[in-house]
């Protein structure tokens, strides 16, 4: 499986924290829980809460290295003459990761304003 870099070098991170994400984006197939005992954790809830943002972090580049794949799944789904089971499937999964990745269809939005552009003329003021 495919192991995002981490390429954030302004967070340090100990031995055990890596080894746990290394395990959780590797063999533990992103489960938590033999994540946390590959790493020598006792709970797996500890890393997980210390961990959350480059979790996040490794999880979008897992996600954006897959788009491709789900892209090209897309296209050949297309071309297909609808004999492969489960295509419908596969095209709902390449959906959901390339609109994680942000390659969402886009919508267009027409905004027009009717600006009624007028002086209006106020009485003098009394100064009494």
């Amino acid at each position: 499986m495919l192991v995002p870099d981490n390429d954030k070098n302004d967070v340090a991170l100990t031995d055990k924290q890596q080894t746990f994400l290394d395990a959780l984006f590797g063999e533990a197939q992103g489960d938590p829980k033999l994540a946390g005992e590959i790493a020598g954790y006792a709970d797996y809830h500890t890393p997980l809460k210390s961990l959350k943002d480059e979790i996040i972090d490794r999880a979008e580049k897992l996600l954006a290295a897959f788009a491709p794949r789900a892209s090209m799944g897309m296209i050949n789904a297309l071309q297909e003459d609808g004999s492969t089971p489960g295509a419908s499937i596969r095209m709902e999964a390449a959906k959901q990761i390339l609109d994680r990745v942000g390659l969402a269809k886009r919508e267009k939005v027409d905004i027009n304003a009717k600006v009624a552009h007028g002086i209006f003329i106020l009485p003098p003021k009394d100064n009494a």
